[in-house]
């Protein structure tokens, strides 16, 4: 089974899979009623998440458990097959399923936070951390050098301190980071989707061919849910979809020997973003996951007069355009690459602030000369 197999099998089951989760939604009037901070225009499926997660599911299943069921990311075993891997389904399955039912009936910001915690932990029991970063100044910093032994289960687990903590704080940042772009139509998809394919050349280059099809695999489950998620919306992937490609989204670097900075320079407008805005409502005040505006860098083009679609496809070219970056840089290169990534956000969002301003001015103007007549 090739890499371009699984993406198009992926994209197919992921179309397929909205089009019946929107249709059941509908029929069971699933689709909640408007909220202010909403960019929509009329109640729309928010449950789409699980479409996402089945086609990804299913498609990984069969690659993993008929393909090439020998398939190796890390040591160790769970079931019969490599612990990261069920580590990761079982993760995966944690986030969707609570996130659905978040997206239907409801959760509590401090619940979910749980919810994320437990599917940090689960990869991370199967072996999922940091075991050094890269020092383009020196020698590598080892994350490995501190180790907690728990007597468990029969048996003895190891807790690698430093490596499993910034992985724990990755994983959950990664998912909030997801569902703060999730806010209009195709965002969240079409970045997770670049993401995915910039993780899947990466691990190519080095041979990592299980994290290659891990990656394929996720980008055509975005792909495919986009066909009904892209402007104008019908359907949306609500917490369950954002959740669940934020989680696989901070796992992929992971597994993929650490590229945490790749990661940040395709995701960073998204990250730089999300850490903005969760400052300044802690600034406020207010809590900076629960507290809804209209504060996030799509919130801003969408101020500053750009549509939906030239709003998507900014960030999209953002993306895309640090992302390859991240291909063709060193280690170093990719430091500075992030550095000029933070400049560029900060001069973006100044820069969209003042044609908000000068709109605002026009507008004032035209109405004065509108009343002198």
């Amino acid at each position: 089974m090739n890499y371009l197999l699984a993406f198009v099998a992926t994209l197919i089951l992921s179309i397929f899979f909205t089009g019946v989760v929107r249709n059941f939604a509908l029929k069971y009037h699933l689709a909640p009623k408007l909220r202010q901070r909403d960019s929509h225009q009329k109640p729309t499926p928010r449950i789409g998440g699980v479409a996402i997660f089945a086609a990804f599911f299913l498609v990984s299943i069969f690659y993993f458990l008929i393909i090439d069921r020998h398939a190796i990311i890390g040591g160790g075993q769970w079931f019969g097959l490599d612990k990261r891997i069920v580590g990761i389904w079982l993760g995966s399955l944690t986030v969707v399923l609570a996130m659905l039912y978040d997206d239907i009936r409801g959760l509590s910001a401090w619940k979910k936070l749980g919810f994320q915690i437990v599917a940090a932990l689960i990869v991370i029991a199967g072996g999922i951390g940091v075991g050094t970063l890269t020092n383009p100044f020196g020698q590598a910093i080892n994350l490995n050098s501190v180790i907690i032994n728990i007597n468990i289960f029969g048996g003895v687990h190891h807790i690698w301190l430093w490596s499993d903590l910034l992985a724990f704080f990755w994983l959950v940042g990664m998912m909030n980071v997801i569902n703060f772009i999730d806010g209009i139509d195709g965002l969240a998809a079409g970045i997770s989707g670049i993401a995915a394919f910039i993780i899947f050349l990466l691990s190519l280059a080095v041979s990592q061919s299980a994290v290659a099809m891990i990656a394929i695999i996720l980008c055509g489950a975005t792909v495919g849910f986009l066909w009904w998620n892209f402007y104008p919306a019908k359907i949306f992937m609500g917490d369950s979809g954002s959740m669940f490609l934020g989680f696989l989204l901070g796992v992929l670097p992971l597994i993929s020997g650490g590229k945490l900075a790749t990661a940040f320079l395709v995701l960073g407008f998204a990250i730089v973003d999300g850490l903005i805005v969760a400052a300044a409502r802690v600034i406020r005040g207010k809590n900076p996951f629960t507290t809804a505006d209209r504060t996030h860098l799509h919130h801003r083009f969408l101020a500053a007069g750009f549509s939906v679609p030239a709003t998507v496809i900014s960030l999209y070219i953002i993306a895309a355009l640090f992302g390859w970056v991240a291909l063709r840089s060193t280690t170093t290169n990719k430091i500075i690459a992030s550095s000029v990534l933070i400049i560029f956000i900060g001069v973006l969002i100044l820069g969209l602030n003042q044609i908000k301003k000068n709109r605002k001015t026009q507008e004032t103007n035209r109405k004065q000369i509108t009343n002198l007549k």
